[in-house]
């Protein structure tokens, strides 16, 4: 059946209906906030005559209506009305037209603001296509569609398309709007941490290490900008090996953001986790494990219990109980995790591969080898297929299924991995890098395993 424009009477009858429903349900200042907007229309017709297109006046009020909820963060709210929105736009005006195209944008907000990421893609896909080919790839619309896409594959764990997306806003936001301006300066932040998402630690730090001079020079200590720049370079750091200079910078940023946030505020909660796992990987178990179970609580309620951030501080918590020896909380920790992360983010997300792997690790030190090496083996396949083969979350993983190879005595299977994550490490990381050592040693002692089972064979023979 073919579609008919929407007539004025249809549309305001359909608002109605949501302004009842809202109501009904006792969300009497999201109702007031519909009629107001509707009232409003009503009044901007009267002025104009018949010079205007009342419907059109209608839906522009409907808009700021669902613009307004979207930065109160009413995500269920503005998604009811930016479909309905979006769907007279189209019937009234087609996908082309700017209207149409603001619509879109608003709903996909909407779609990623409640999580519901394949349809926030999608749509935001669909609007950055549009607006390219109508606008140009330099309007400020279609550069913001850009990011708004770039953001949603970053939470989706698609990290190398959101690296291609951030380096062309970048790009042409600088050549636009100029290198200092602070909507670039954010794109250049995007871009230090698609690089991180990717590996890519050092050219992460340099973006990272010139912002944070830049905002030491023009800002607050205290702006939030300067300090998410902060996260970032110490993030690098510690990704590269350097845990003193990561451990310092942390320090400072969570005794800045838990003085002007508080505890309870998303960067202070990321700012926390960042700290304890570089206090991971130094070994300082429980320095760790106390602002771990701190994240946890406070995550579980200010984000909720299947937050994504959440979900990671639960399967970080499990591995430094792991550490500590605490196997049977390790395991039952690290499965829900993992369990929830599949349903949640799916199993080729990298936040449920990286789970995946760490609960297989769990499960060989319980002598659970057949558990651990199908898990092994599943997460690190889906690793290599998604994030790369020479990703360190890969090599970390290929480490691992290494490991429980050398306790089934598979030396010359293990022996290849070892061999593999060693030369991986040192192309990427160098020769100092920590990770870069442990292969090292981890590729010597399969190698003197092996020379020792050879020399045995021959005293036989």
């Amino acid at each position: 059946m073919d579609k008919h424009p929407p007539s004025l009477e249809t549309l305001q009858r359909e608002v109605s209906e949501l302004t009842a429903v809202y109501h009904g349900r006792g969300w009497t200042n999201e109702a007031t906030d519909l009629e107001s907007a509707l009232a409003t229309a009503g009044n901007r017709v009267g002025a104009t005559g018949a010079d205007s297109d009342p419907t059109t006046i209608t839906l522009e009020e409907l808009n700021t209506c669902v613009k307004a909820w979207l930065q109160a963060k009413s995500w269920i709210i503005a998604e009811d009305l930016g479909i309905l929105v979006l769907e007279s736009c189209e019937n009234l005006k087609g996908e082309r037209d700017l209207m149409t195209m603001t619509a879109m944008h608003n709903l996909a907000s909407a779609y990623w603001g409640r999580g519901q990421l394949d349809q926030a893609a999608a749509l935001a896909s669909r609007v950055t296509k549009l607006r390219q080919k109508i606008l140009g790839e330099e309007h400020p619309q279609t550069l913001t569609s850009m990011a708004n896409l770039a953001s949603t594959y970053r939470i989706q764990g698609l990290w190398a398309d959101a690296q291609e997306l951030d380096a062309k806003v970048f790009e042409m936001k600088k050549k636009t709007i100029g290198p200092r301006h602070p909507s670039t300066l954010g794109s250049m932040s995007n871009l230090a941490i698609s690089y991180s998402n990717l590996g890519r630690y050092q050219e992460a730090e340099t973006i990272a290490r010139q912002l944070v001079d830049f905002g030491e020079r023009e800002l607050s200590p205290t702006d939030t900008l300067l300090l998410n720049w902060k996260l970032t370079l110490a993030s690098t750091y510690r990704d590269q090996g350097r845990l003193d200079s990561a451990e310092k910078l942390e320090r400072e940023i969570v005794a800045v953001s838990r003085d002007i946030f508080g505890t309870n505020n998303p960067f202070t909660l990321t700012a926390m986790a960042n700290l304890a796992s570089t206090y991971r990987e130094q070994g300082q178990w429980s320095d760790a494990e106390r602002l771990e179970k701190e994240v946890v609580a406070s995550s579980e309620t200010v984000l909720g219990e299947t937050h994504p951030q959440t979900l990671m501080s639960i399967s970080n918590l499990a591995s430094t109980y792991r550490n500590q020896g605490r196997l049977e909380e390790a395991k039952n920790l690290g499965g829900k995790a993992t369990a929830v992360m599949k349903e949640i983010l799916g199993e080729r997300h990298p936040h449920t591969l990286v789970a995946m792997a760490d609960l297989a690790v769990t499960y060989q030190m319980m002598r659970q080898s057949p558990d651990a090496e199908t898990l092994a083996v599943r997460s690190l396949r889906l690793m290599e297929e998604t994030i790369g083969k020479d990703h360190p979350h890969t090599l970390s993983a290929m480490a691992n299924l290494g490991y429980i190879y050398q306790s089934q005595s598979k030396w010359e299977v293990a022996g290849g991995m070892a061999e593999t994550v060693h030369s991986r490490r040192e192309r990427s990381f160098g020769t100092d890098h920590p990770d870069t050592v442990a292969a090292l040693e981890d590729l010597r002692r399969v190698a003197w395993v092996e020379a020792a089972d050879q020399n045995s064979q021959r005293m036989l023979n």
